[in-house]
């Protein structure tokens, strides 16, 4: 039989979502490789391909920072998980660029992987967030507006322009959680208990997805589709446990005791009281603050009133206990770190599971609320992701300024793309700290300040040009959508 209108539209959707967040993202990539996590992971995954041993071999390169000991051998200090990722990615890499052992080679890799894997990871949990926000009930304009500001309007935007472990550990979570709870025989189960385990291999609070999706696979299904759940959660558990022993000596035992660089010493990892300046700071600090910088999550948190109210009780109480289970343990983890993590990225596993949740309640709350929290969501996260990397202890100044300075235009293009082309523009002079924005404006009277001038005038000539056909293909490619934006809602799959 062939597939409903309704169905057709949903699964059309989640291809244009796909190929939109993917090319926006690709125009705002940042080459720059700096987050040490980042370089231990690609590090990681290129020395298992080169070595054939679980190790890191060019920790040289960036100062052995998130580098653990296993004995005597370094090794990787953040989760598995997205090292294994990368490992095909650094295999066709190599087919045809050859070796990566040297820092420009590394960098040169990082952009490959970024485009491969974080900008797909954040892509492809766009089309999920859409899917899920159907299911709990969101016409196809809620489903939209919850998709695409997860896309652009949290920090699946920032995830996705440079590589990180978070969203990939997101896409996870919420692929899990539409496997557990959509209809499918026991194998569907098995495989939803597999990815909500996995989850934790890749950020390891993704991990504590994995009791709360059982619990709604038990209230729902009784204890056969449990155990399948089950199952497939313990093999990820077991292949944790069996990672920590033979690398670190005991099932329970992680990485970060064995640290070589972790920031105000190694000796004081441990658990504490969940800090209230964690607590606050990973919801409304000015660096990477979740509610601050997504606001329209809000209506995330009110969508789970919502759903359950509408006989998504199960549903809705997981998520909220799911996302209050990371901001607690986050804090508790982070207290001994106050000045180092503000703990909001600990938080991203939920995100998906929140905006699909908004779904539903932002078809139904007035244009002038959903617009403002929608576009300051969209503004304040594409001000940090055009900003690149960000050294500076008050980000949104620094975000604002190089706003101003570059024009508006992402990393790629006000930095990169002079880079290559060999030119010096206004934002180029101004972002060297031997040289101040007076000193700009008083160049700007002289030849060489018509030369920067210039030089900014090309590059925002040719981002226009970019730009434009961007937009020109996300115009044509949604214009083929026969479907209106307002239909009525799918029934909920019980």
């Amino acid at each position: 039989m062939s597939a409903s209108p309704a169905a057709r539209t949903v699964a059309g959707d989640g291809r244009r979502l796909f190929v939109t967040a993917s090319l926006v993202y690709a125009v705002c990539l940042n080459p720059l490789l700096a987050n040490p996590m980042t370089w231990s992971s690609l590090d990681a995954a290129v020395s298992l391909v080169e070595t054939g041993r679980w190790q890191v071999t060019h920790g040289a390169l960036y100062g052995d920072m998130d580098v653990a000991l296993a004995g005597d051998r370094p090794v990787l200090g953040p989760p598995p998980g997205l090292a294994v990722v990368l490992a095909p990615v650094y295999l066709a890499w190599r087919g045809v660029v050859g070796r990566v052992d040297t820092r420009e080679a590394f960098q040169a890799f990082h952009v490959f992987a970024t485009l491969a894997v974080a900008a797909v990871a954040s892509a492809l949990a766009a089309g999920e967030v859409a899917a899920l926000a159907g299911w709990l009930g969101a016409s196809r304009r809620g489903r939209l507006w919850a998709a695409l500001l997860f896309a652009f309007g949290t920090p699946a935007f920032l995830f996705s322009t440079r590589l990180f472990k978070e969203n990939v550990a997101a896409l996870v979570v919420i692929v899990a959680f539409r496997l557990a709870v959509t209809p499918g025989a026991s194998r569907r189960r098995l495989a939803a208990g597999l990815l909500a385990g996995g989850a934790g291999l890749i950020a390891y609070p993704a991990g504590l997805g994995a009791p709360a999706l059982a619990l709604v696979v038990a209230v729902r299904e009784g204890g056969r589709r449990l155990a399948a759940f089950a199952l497939g959660a313990l093999v990820a558990l077991a292949a944790l446990a069996a990672y920590n022993a033979a690398l670190f000596g005991r099932p329970w035992r992680f990485a970060y005791a064995t640290y070589l660089n972790l920031p105000e010493a190694a000796p004081s990892v441990g658990w504490q009281w969940p800090s209230a300046s964690v607590l606050l700071n990973s919801l409304l600090h000015q660096r990477e603050g979740l509610l601050l910088y997504s606001p329209f999550l809000v209506l995330g948190v009110a969508g789970l009133g919502w759903a359950w109210r509408h006989g998504r009780r199960v549903e809705s109480l997981v998520t909220a206990a799911f996302a209050l289970a990371l901001w607690l343990l986050s804090a508790a983890w982070l207290a001994r770190f106050p000045t180092s993590f503000t703990g909001a990225r600990y938080l991203f596993a939920v995100v998906p599971l929140l905006s699909a949740f908004a779904g539903p309640v932002l078809e139904r709350v007035g244009p002038w609320l959903r617009w403002t929290l929608g576009g300051v969501s969209v503004a304040l996260t594409y001000l940090v992701v055009q900003a690149g990397h960000i050294p500076d202890p008050a980000p949104l100044v620094y975000a604002a300024k190089t706003f101003v300075s570059g024009a508006g235009l992402p990393v790629l293009f006000k930095e990169t793309l002079p880079a290559w082309l060999g030119v010096e523009t206004l934002h180029t002079a101004v972002s060297r700290g031997d040289v101040s924005a007076h000193d700009v404006v008083a160049l700007l009277a002289t030849r060489a300040g018509a030369w920067l001038a210039l030089g900014e005038a090309l590059v925002a000539l040719l981002a226009a040009a970019v730009f434009a056909t961007l937009a020109l293909a996300i115009r044509r490619l949604w214009s083929s959508s026969a479907a209106g934006l307002t239909p009525a809602a799918e029934p909920a799959a019980r």
